[in-house]
């Protein structure tokens, strides 16, 4: 036997794996791992506490400035008005620090994925981490939170050492998979979700390789798109290499070192403190998603938070079990989603790091849909994540409610993700699979002493935009008929939540696309109020496709569009044109579209915050007279009575409309045990679909810690 061939068969029975899966041990290890000796080292040799202080402060503009040049250069929609992220990584592979800017998700969930290179591939004579090594990755089970989201990474040394790492973070337009546009409506196994990319590594001495990159490039729709992103992903690291470099030639690797530790280690250490100001107790909220992407189903998502001390457990268990369709999400990608609700609306000053997560303690049912198996499709998992968030948002609010003043209580921010995905030919004869960016426009949640914001953000990217409908129009084969505020798109209360908008596009330009949409939220609200306040209404898809072809459309609009209302509704009330209008949930899989359809559909709002019978009667009137609420639902909500055409509110008719109808609600009323009795089944409705838990006895651990509480 030759050299080599005796070699193979060592390797083999030497243990060796067959394939490099995804790492147990890395994914469910969320605390930041103990100090290294380098890293012990390196603080010693800070003699004053103010450097890491500034250097702190240099960290962060250096990450803004690469990612406001990223943003400058990529091509994928999403991305340039707020989808990605820049980040500095300790050298054991937690994100210490993260641009201010973009999904606040990835600062936790992409931590695993520096880990695998360095433990699998640091020490492997083929692969090896060098100077100049570029690394990329994109499958969630090795870290990440969806398949869209692709990751270039790169070590940072400083002489012969390896220091820290620098990675970006950005959906991609394109994944390859059996839909285009990124996500996988159509997937029920991984198989069907386009490119699924280990870390490994694409270039060496600052070079791509371009056979390596080809090889990608072959995989996707949008070739083109996907090269540039890749290129510019990594011209944003190498600019902060750059500087990184300045940083420590001006002052010492051991700077920067002792900074990042530091920033990771203060960062959890707070959290910890902040919560332990918290009372102590359990709080659960549940929220529920009303398809699978291929069936209307009911999926319950449900949470519990129990704070002890300085110790905050969430848990998930009752919710849905993992399913065969794209909606699943892995248990490390939930608990980024619990680390940007701090983040983003608890503790907004702290540094975006992995610390966040690091503070908290998780307990999540293996095999739910909100800890699922690394063999379950995946790259919709934002739908039943984003609705776990929202269940989350409610616990957390009612666990601050009795501890005024650290923070501002908020109702819900809209969270799902209801926005137009286009792909085929455009009208440059260009082949794109890419989305539009509304999903931006969420609206804000209501706080606990002022209304809500309109169309703000997303909550996942809470400085994200949401660019203008002149750059889908150049970009893409669509015409953009309206987008606006519409009326009632909100949680009606004390204080309202914030608005968002509808749009309308209609393909233009190309016999050869498809349109395509995936959101939950079409038949039950994703989004609840607080405390009294109204929950933000559902989020149907209207789409109208014209019977006898784009000529017939053409002729409507240059006559003026008689008709065309820039209202879904009324659109379809009116049926201006000699078209088939259809009203449906919003998740349609890519489907063929005719030149002269559109397609309309509303982001949704943020929920409302205490009774609306307490709203002042002149936000009431103002809201009806900037037409953010209907004539009915100002008189059957709020009890608003008005007199003109300006609505100027009746004070005493109003009053005397809100006391009839506080003591109807007396009349009507039931006391709690009455209520539960009337309104308790012992399984779902037969008739609807249902995927979660359904008991009602408390668990024993619970009534053994109610009897002792109230023994003491």
């Amino acid at each position: 036997m030759s050299a080599a061939t005796t070699d193979y068969f060592e390797q083999l029975l030497s243990g060796r794996p067959v394939l490099y899966g995804p790492d147990r041990e890395i994914m469910e290890e969320h605390r930041i791992p103990p100090r290294t000796a380098r890293e012990e080292e390196a603080l010693a040799a800070i003699a004053d506490p103010a450097d890491v202080t500034v250097a702190h402060a240099r960290l962060e503009a250096v990450l803004e400035s690469a990612m406001e040049v990223l943003q400058q250069i990529c091509v994928a929609p999403g991305a340039k008005w707020g989808d990605l992220t820049v980040g500095i990584y300790s050298r054991a592979g937690d994100l210490a620090l993260a641009s201010t800017r973009g999904v606040n998700m990835f600062s936790a969930a992409v931590s695993p994925v520096p880990k695998f290179i360095g433990k699998h591939w640091a020490d492997e004579p083929t692969v090896g981490v060098r100077p100049g090594d570029v690394f990329f990755h994109n499958d969630s089970t090795y870290g990440g939170t969806h398949n869209p989201d692709h990751t270039v990474l790169i070590p940072l040394f400083w002489e012969d050492e390896h220091v820290a790492w620098i990675g970006t973070v950005m959906h991609e337009g394109d994944n390859g998979a059996l839909d285009p546009g990124g996500f996988a409506p159509s997937a029920t196994t991984r198989f069907g979700e386009g490119l699924r990319i280990a870390p490994m590594k694409i270039g060496e001495n600052h070079v791509l390789r371009r056979d390596v990159l080809n090889m990608f490039q072959n995989q996707v729709r949008d070739p083109l798109a996907w090269l540039v992103d890749t290129r510019a992903k990594h011209s944003a690291v190498r600019d902060v290499e750059q500087r990184l470099h300045d940083l420590m030639r001006e002052h010492s690797p051991e700077l920067l070192i002792a900074t990042l530790r530091h920033l990771l280690e203060s960062t959890e250490a707070e959290v910890a403190k902040r919560v332990a100001a918290w009372p102590d107790g359990r709080f659960r909220s549940v929220c529920f998603g009303d398809t699978t992407l291929h069936e209307e189903r009911l999926f319950k998502l449900a949470v519990e938070i129990e704070k002890r001390g300085s110790r905050l457990t969430v848990r998930t268990h009752g919710s849905a079990p993992q399913i065969d369709r794209a909606i699943n999400a892995q248990a490390h990608y939930v608990r980024s989603i619990v680390g940007n609700e701090f983040m983003a609306f608890l503790f907004a000053d702290l540094p975006r790091n992995a610390g966040f997560v690091s503070a908290l303690e998780f307990d999540f049912e293996p095999g739910s849909m909100l800890a699922a198996d690394d063999d379950q499709p995946t790259s919709l998992s934002m739908l039943s994540s984003f609705a776990m968030n929202t269940a989350l948002h409610v616990a957390l609010t009612k666990a601050l409610f009795a501890n005024p003043g650290q923070t501002v209580p908020i109702a819900p921010w809209y969270a799902m993700i209801p926005t137009l995905r286009m792909a085929g030919l455009n009208q440059h004869g260009q082949l794109l699979a890419r989305s539009a960016v509304e999903m931006n426009a969420a609206g804000g949640g209501a706080r606990h002493d002022r209304d809500g914001e309109h169309a703000c953000a997303p909550f996942f990217a809470t400085l994200a935009d949401w660019g203008e409908m002149e750059e889908r129009e150049a970009e893409f084969p669509v015409v953009g008929l309206w987008r606006r505020i519409p009326e009632d798109n909100h949680g009606f209360g004390r204080h309202r939540g914030g608005a968002s908008v509808e749009w309308a596009y209609m393909l233009y330009g190309s016999r050869r696309f498809v349109f395509a949409e995936t959101s939950t939220g079409g038949r039950f609200p994703v989004t609840g109020g607080l405390f009294g306040g109204y929950g933000g209404p559902c989020t149907p898809l209207t789409r109208v496709r014209p019977r006898n072809g784009f000529e017939d459309v053409r002729a409507w609009l240059a006559a003026g569009a008689e008709g065309l209302s820039y209202d879904a509704a009324k659109v379809v009330e009116r049926r201006p044109i000699d078209a088939d209008y259809t009203v449906s949930r919003p998740d349609v899989i890519p489907a063929p579209v005719v030149e002269g359809e559109f397609w309309i559909q509303r982001m949704g709002g943020g929920g409302g915050y205490g009774d609306p019978l307490e709203r002042e009667p002149e936000e009431v009137a103002v809201d009806l007279r900037r037409g953010l609420i209907s004539p009915e639902v100002a008189s059957s909500v709020y009890k608003l009575v008005w007199n003109g055409d300006r609505c100027t509110p009746d004070l005493d008719a109003t009053a005397a409309a809100r006391d009839a109808e506080r003591r109807a609600r007396l009349e009507r009323g039931l006391p709690y045990d009455a209520f539960v009795a009337a309104w308790r089944r012992d399984a779902p409705p037969a008739e609807v679909p249902y995927l979660g838990s359904w008991e009602w006895e408390a668990p024993a651990e619970w009534a053994s810690e109610s009897e002792s509480e109230e023994a003491a």
